[in-house]
């Protein structure tokens, strides 16, 4: 994938979501200018939009951050998040077309190729990628903006198993699942192909945060 020629804003997106840029890491306008190759102002945009998505955070008299909420707020926001994906759910299997499928299967396919290739900034475009075109297959905007927001915010839950043995492997495993599901209009497996694969990485984010070598909210 060729970044230079994402717009600022994607490029800033991108960095966060494959680690380059950390959970709670201040975001400097004068070093992403120089980083990114662009005017401080079209930095500044690209934050604020990343602000809008839930990416980043404004901290009054400190600047901009990537998100990292505490602890004791994650649990509450992601019970928010498996009950709007649920719901999500259903309006996939509702609302689903032919034409939609068949997008979703295609994006499936360059994901899987991105794994097999050990192409990780690729791999996660594409992870990204597969789960808009699954929102889009919802018809409800709304919903779609929504779980985008929820999504984005809960940001370091995801960023926890990246790396994790297998982890893609297994990721692969629940698109194939969902897609099955879909294909069957089969809403029971595929609520419960998404919980599952939201639940892991929830799992393994408190194991890691509560554990005695890291302490709470490490």
């Amino acid at each position: 994938m060729k970044a230079q020629r994402d717009p600022i804003s994607k490029q800033l997106e991108m960095a966060i979501l494959v680690g380059n840029i950390k959970p709670r890491e201040r975001l400097v306008e004068m070093e992403l200018s120089s980083r990114f190759k662009g005017s401080r102002f079209m930095i500044r945009k690209a934050i604020q939009e990343l602000a809008r998505k839930g990416l980043v955070e404004m901290i009054p008299h400190k600047g901009a951050r990537v998100v990292d909420p505490p602890l004791e707020q994650i649990e509450d926001m992601f019970t928010v998040r498996l009950n709007l994906e649920l719901l999500a759910a259903d309006l996939m299997i509702k609302n689903l077309t032919r034409e939609k499928l068949n997008e979703i299967k295609r994006v499936q396919k360059e994901y899987r190729a991105a794994v097999l290739a050990s192409d990780f900034e690729e791999m996660i475009a594409k992870n990204e990628a597969f789960h808009q075109t699954l929102y889009s297959a919802m018809k409800n905007d709304f919903l779609h903006e929504v779980l985008d927001k929820v999504k984005n915010v809960t940001f370091s839950v995801r960023y926890n198993t990246y790396f994790l043995p297998g982890r893609r492997e297994s990721s692969t495993k629940d698109h194939e699942a969902m897609i099955d599901a879909l294909a069957r209009r089969d809403a029971a497996k595929l609520r419960a192909v998404v919980e599952s694969s939201l639940k892991f990485p929830m799992t393994v984010f408190f194991a890691r945060k509560t554990s005695p070598s890291n302490g709470p909210g490490t």
